[in-house]
């Protein structure tokens, strides 16, 4: 009796009840779903990690509806942040006292970031889409982490909003998800002291607003990497606010 006729070498027969394209769509999931939120901290320097840390925030604040209820409220990550902020300023004065206040505060929001950051992936289930709304530092599974530093953002473009006194900010990064620290000059741009931050923004659009109109604006970015690495900083646009 001859063999029956078969879908693949899988062994897959033309009554068994699978989908055309089943395989295909399975394999192209796995493919896609595999980005994890990054959820140990230590490795961030002291002055890094509230950045980081406020870049988180922001982002699930913005996105509450999609994480549901967190194992840490935003309330209570805004209260840890402000306090390792307050210890880490305090610890300035090198006393045993602020340097052990400052350990128990780091060690806190380390806490907190670890317990959303295991939230996120239960809820992103791998999505990188979903993972990039947490705001947290993120990496493939299927690749080694990439733990060098970013390169820097290329071909920065600026435009007007529709609002007076926004802009729109555009950009391109080597890395999705990404995140990006971006800062702002109203001064001389070979001034480092002259650059403000402005705050974290992911992928590559950002709206800055409350500007100043008749001012000349300067922009740079830089992306966040894994383990506290950072890239250099993108070449610098401007324009005259209207």
């Amino acid at each position: 009796m001859p063999a029956p006729l078969r879908w693949d070498t899988n062994g897959l027969t033309w009554d068994s009840g699978s989908t055309w394209d089943e395989q295909q769509s399975n394999n192209r999931k796995s493919k896609l779903m595999n980005t994890k939120a990054v959820t140990y901290f230590g490795d961030y320097t002291e002055a890094s990690l509230s950045p980081v840390s406020r870049a988180i925030h922001t982002a699930l604040t913005a996105n509450a509806a999609t994480f549901g209820t967190l194992p840490v409220t935003l309330v209570a990550l805004d209260a840890l942040i402000d306090d390792y902020d307050t210890k880490l300023a305090a610890k300035a004065d090198k006393s045993k006292s602020s340097t052990v206040a400052f350990r128990v505060a780091r060690e806190n929001l380390e806490e907190a970031l670890n317990k959303l950051g295991n939230h996120v992936n239960n809820v992103a289930e791998g999505d990188p889409v979903i993972v990039t709304e947490s705001g947290f530092p993120s990496y493939n599974t299927n690749h080694t982490p990439d733990e060098n530093p970013p390169a820097a953002p290329t071909n920065v473009r600026l435009s007007y909003g529709k609002v007076t006194g926004t802009l729109v900010v555009r950009y391109k990064t080597d890395r999705s998800p990404s995140m990006n620290e971006i800062q702002l000059c109203t001064g001389d741009p070979m001034n480092e002291a002259a650059w403000q931050g402005v705050g974290f923004f992911q992928g590559g659009r950002a709206q800055l607003s409350d500007l100043t109109a008749g001012a000349i604006v300067w922009v740079r970015i830089r992306t966040l990497g894994l383990k506290n690495t950072v890239s250099d900083w993108s070449d610098p646009a401007q324009i005259r606010m209207v």
